[in-house]
């Protein structure tokens, strides 16, 4: 599964300005630990904070809900 990217990031709370990276993801689904790569996420360069776009929660919402994962999302 594709996650997609997000656009752009607005400025943090900080007054400081988020960084677009990518990271990798842990979780479990249904028992099975699954790891995805390369998930967009915004970082504050100021304070740390990190955030990310609701299309990208979206689609990692969407691989929890999902069964029987694609072969190397495991």
């Amino acid at each position: 599964m594709t996650i997609p990217s997000a656009s752009r990031y607005d400025r943090c709370p900080c007054t400081g300005r988020y960084e677009r990276r990518t990271v990798e993801v842990r979780m479990t689904v249904e028992g099975m630990p699954v790891l995805l790569q390369e998930v967009e996420q915004g970082r504050c360069l100021l304070c740390g904070s990190r955030v990310y776009q609701a299309v990208v929660l979206e689609a990692v919402e969407d691989v929890m809900r999902a069964r029987g994962l694609p072969q190397g999302h495991a």
